[in-house]
Formats: structure tokens, C-alpha cells, sequence
């Protein structure tokens, strides 16, 4: 396997290659495994000023989506014929859950939520658990390793937040005029900023909000983080790099936060992203964002069943309610995932059929112990079963600084 690398010193290092002047290097998504695995609904959008594919749109649930219904085969669940709890219900305990983060922000309307679940995602070329190599990074990452390492060049293109916002308001269009074809009034409004790792942009992403904002337009936007750069942005705050309370000035529009738990321990944290980095950061960085206001959103991923029950125990005291709004992700094996897992069992020298059955095996066993474990403690704890409640609803507080 590889040498685990420090978190925070790769990410000074990829901030070296990821800007340019006012434009960020992202991802560009045409010749990419995941470029192909992400666009069976929606094809891969360009940015107006270069051309590049840059853009990719992921229907979060496919049951209320007419398109994605019938390519993937599923029931077509039409939320003009439902009713608000039954439409909350459904969206509540899918995999994604996401268009229901803005249910409680102003103009937010039950039978328009599939406006929320469409977003327009951006992926900053660089993240800090990844070394360069083709086995780097979180093992389970759906995300090619070219459109992660930071290195300019080719499967990367550098991007103004002009370009992307104007880039949307095109792309939009285009959707809204294809599911019109479908008798649905469709538009999209989240403008994501996932990665790699975003954090390590911050100052791109407020300007692109500042601009957001000054053109009046009616955006909600999510951003995504792996929760190891909390002190990162302390960092470039003192050094000048980010301009004073950052976290807090870009709380103030209309962005809800993904925070990715990596783990429930230290080996267990470790041995997912193959980097050094800990439970205390990951907690460190989620309050960051809770104390500059944000609304946050915990994924855990890959969690040890051995430490799971512990590790609620300990974010609940941290954060009154945390534990309520965590969801357990499931892996699944993409391109990528399966490429990455071929070559560390080459290096291995390894059957790579048998290494990535067992890994994927691994994955499904933690999953389903973990949404046992989960729902326990919950009722132990709070009388509610796991994901019984909607996310948004559920307030936070934190506990201990």
C-alpha cells in the first residue's frame, strides 16, 4: 500500500498548483471512469469559456426524477400527485437525502424539491488525502486519480467562478428545456463545489458567491469537505492567504455543507484515506463550520463496527444531536474505485478479482453492522430509529470548543 502522506502538508503543496490568478484547476470530466460512471441522465457539461467538460449533474433521487426513473429502472414516484409527508417520507430515507437540506430555507416548496436535486457540481483537482499515485487516496473514492492529484495538464482545466456561474445559468436552460419534453417544470438551483478537496479554495469559492449574490441570482450551493483542514484555514488566515473569518463570511449565503467522517477511529480513519489525520481534526473542522453558522450534513463512510457506538457517543457530547443527522454512506465499486483497487493488489501481488471481492465485501459487511449499530444507539438514545428524522430538523449546538 502506499506511504501515508500528512493531510495538511499536501494540502499546502496542492495549494501551490490549484490556483492560478482568479481561476481554480478542476476536473475535467471527458476522458475520466467517472466522467462515464455520472453521466447516464444527464451528459457532461461545458465550460462557456473553454469548451472543457468541467460539469457533471448526479440526480440525487432517481424515484422522483421521470429520467433517471427509467434509466435506472426504478418506480417513477410523481411528487405533483403527492402529498408534503409523503414526498418528505420517500426523499427522507433514500440513499441521498440531500434535496431536503434546504427545507427549511425561505421559498423552499415540497412539490418544487426536485429543483434541489439536480445540482450542477464542480470538482476541485486536488485532494490532500491523495499522494499522486494511482493507489492514493481513500480507497473507496469514486473520483479518478488524475482528477485528483493537482498536477496541471491533461484531464484538468483552470476555471474563473465568472465562467461557472455563467456555465450554469446556460446549462440550466438546457435541462429545464429537456424535462419539459417530460411535462416537468424543472430548474436548478444547487451549485456544488465538491472535490478533491474544496477547502483548500475557499477564497475562489466566496468570490464565487460574492458574484452570486451581486447578480441577484437564485442559487443554494453545497460544499464539500473530508473534515481534515480545519486547521488549514487557521493557517492561511493568519498567513494572508484567506482574508479574516472566511468560514464565517461564506456561512452567510444559502450553503449547506457535507462533512465527510472518514472513519469512527484512528486506524480506522487512516486505513480508509491512507494519510495521516485524526478524529480530533475531523472534529475540529466540523465545528469550524458549525460555529461560522453553516448547515451541516455528516456522511460517515466505512465505519469500524468495533468503535461505532463509541464514536457517536463522543461526537454527541461534542455536538448536541450530531449522531441525529449522521448518515452511514454505502460503497459501491465504480471505474475508479476498481481501478485503484486493481493496483494496490498488483503492487500486492495479488489475485485483483479476489482482492476487490473481498474489499467490496468488507465494505457491505461495516455498512449494514454500522445501520444496525446506528439505529440502536438512536433508540437508546433519542426514542427514533435511524433516519427517521428529516436531517434538516434536527438542531445542533456545540457542546464542547
Amino acid at each position: 500500500m502506499v506511504k501515508r502522506i500528512d493531510a495538511i502538508q499536501r494540502a499546502l503543496k496542492l495549494r501551490q498548483t490549484l490556483l492560478r490568478g482568479d481561476k481554480l484547476l478542476v476536473a475535467d470530466f471527458s476522458e475520466t471512469l467517472q466522467g462515464k460512471d455520472t453521466s447516464r441522465v444527464i451528459d457532461l457539461m461545458p465550460d462557456v469559456e473553454t469548451g472543457n467538460y468541467v460539469f457533471r449533474a448526479k440526480v440525487n433521487v432517481k424515484d422522483i426524477d421521470p429520467i433517471a426513473a427509467s434509466k435506472y429502472g426504478v418506480d417513477y414516484f410523481d411528487v405533483t400527485k403527492k402529498d408534503d409527508s409523503e414526498i418528505e417520507d420517500l426523499i427522507k430515507r433514500s440513499e441521498f437525502d440531500f434535496p431536503l437540506w434546504y427545507k427549511n430555507d425561505s421559498g423552499f416548496e415540497m412539490r418544487r424539491v426536485g429543483d434541489f436535486n439536480l445540482p450542477f457540481i464542480l470538482q476541485v483537482a486536488g485532494c490532500n488525502f491523495h499522494d499522486g499515485t494511482k493507489v492514493g487516496g481513500c480507497t473507496y473514492c469514486f473520483v479518478d486519480d488524475v482528477s485528483n492529484d493537482g498536477i496541471p495538464g491533461e484531464g484538468k482545466s483552470f476555471l474563473s467562478y465568472k465562467s461557472a456561474i455563467e456555465s450554469m445559468l446556460q446549462a440550466r436552460e438546457k435541462i429545464h428545456a429537456a424535462y419539459q419534453e417530460h411535462g416537468l417544470d424543472l430548474g436548478i438551483r444547487t451549485f456544488r463545489t465538491s472535490g478533491g478537496e474544496p477547502t483548500i479554495a475557499l477564497d475562489w469559492i466566496l468570490n464565487a458567491w460574492r458574484e452570486i449574490d451581486r447578480r441577484g441570482l437564485d442559487f443554494v450551493g453545497q460544499l464539500d469537505s473530508n473534515l481534515s483542514t480545519g486547521p488549514l484555514v487557521d493557517q492561511f488566515e493568519n498567513g494572508g492567504i484567506y482574508e479574516q473569518d472566511i468560514l464565517r463570511k461564506l456561512g452567510e449565503y444559502p450553503i449547506k455543507v457535507l462533512t465527510a467522517f472518514k472513519g469512527t477511529d484512528e486506524r480506522n480513519i487512516q486505513e480508509n484515506v491512507q494519510a495521516m489525520t485524526s478524529l480530533e481534526t475531523q472534529l475540529y473542522s466540523l465545528k469550524k463550520f458549525i460555529g461560522a453558522g453553516f448547515d451541516i450534513y455528516p456522511q460517515l463512510y466505512n465505519p469500524n463496527p468495533m468503535t461505532l457506538k463509541s464514536f457517536l457517543e463522543r461526537v454527541d457530547s461534542e455536538v448536541e444531536n450530531l449522531s441525529l443527522r449522521i448518515h452511514i454512506g454505502p460503497l459501491k465499486l465504480y471505474g475508479p474505485n476498481s481501478e485503484r483497487l486493481k493496483c494496490q493488489a498488483d503492487q500486492l501481488g495479488v489475485d485483483p478479482g479476489k482482492f476487490i471481492a473481498d474489499k467490496k465485501s468488507e465494505w457491505d459487511s461495516n455498512y449494514s453492522h454500522g445501520c444496525e449499530i446506528i439505529d440502536g444507539y438512536l433508540n437508546d438514545t433519542y426514542g427514533v430509529g435511524y433516519r427517521d428524522l428529516v436531517r434538516s430538523d434536527v438542531p445542533l449546538k456545540i457542546l464542547k470548543k
